[in-house]
């Protein structure tokens, strides 16, 4: 059974300029640059690399903290008909990548974990998946315009203000953290799908699809929401879940699902 669930808080946004960005992209903008802000824990980008049987940029290092494993970009684009996977090291459940630099990200091919492990990925300045898009995940998705993912032990891990993640595990359920700028938004025209029984969750001030989104056995969750929200991620064993608290609303809060 499929579970699809919408979640809007507030009222309704126009995004007719993304359209446009779903179908062309500069081949120049189709890169992944990691950043200096992981200390000696630097996430790596190598080419050329045979993953399921083709050629793909395959990202490795990063810094590892319990079974999570955390990578920062100051670009993340995957261009059409490029193959860009997650390295998936042994005991890792979850990856989590987030954009520190100015641009949205632009994913028009393929995006994908060399593994079994959840994905997440943090772009608040938006995330655009073109008509030619498809992920590769094993497990559960995530992807949100978010200004940070936060722990319930205080820690966090920001895009918009970053710094290396703290030495000690952090094996505490996550959730997603918006400023107090309107967040941006999520626009999807392509083939998202995630594995049997796991999630497939978009969080942004507006969530657009036009394309296809699977979760075959697992939840489906599109949350629209508006500034300085607290998104809970909620895991059941290995399964994502998504709980959104009720927030008090302005009419300068616009979000949609559509």
């Amino acid at each position: 059974m499929k579970i699809v669930r919408s979640l809007v808080i507030s009222g309704a946004i126009s995004l007719s300029g993304y359209y446009g960005i779903t179908h062309s992209v500069n081949p120049a903008l189709a890169q992944i640059v990691p950043d200096n802000t992981l200390g000696d824990n630097q996430t790596l980008v190598k080419p050329n690399v045979e993953v399921k049987g083709l050629p793909a940029e395959l990202i490795e290092g990063g810094a590892t903290r319990g079974d999570n494993l955390f990578h920062s970009f100051s670009d993340f684009n995957v261009g059409d008909l490029q193959r860009v996977y997650f390295a998936n090291p042994a005991g890792i459940n979850n990856i989590l990548s987030r954009v520190t630099g100015s641009n949205i990200s632009k994913i028009f091919g393929t995006l994908g974990v060399d593994g079994s492990a959840n994905l997440f990925l943090l772009n608040p300045n938006g995330i655009v998946f073109g008509a030619n898009s498809q992920l590769d995940v094993a497990g559960s998705f995530v992807g949100s315009t978010a200004n940070s993912i936060v722990f319930g032990n205080g820690t966090e891990f920001s895009a918009t203000n970053p710094e290396e993640p703290p030495l000690l595990t952090i094996n505490i359920t996550p959730g997603l953290q918006y400023g107090q700028n309107p967040p941006q938004p999520i626009v999807n025209a392509g083939n998202l799908a995630v594995g049997e029984g796991q999630n497939l969750t978009l969080v942004g001030g507006s969530v657009i699809n036009t394309g296809q989104i699977l979760a075959p056995g697992g939840e489906i969750n599109l949350v629209a929401v508006p500034r300085e929200t607290l998104v809970q991620l909620g895991q059941a064993g290995e399964i994502l879940t998504v709980s959104t608290p009720t927030v008090p609303l302005t009419p300068s809060d616009p979000a949609s699902v559509t």
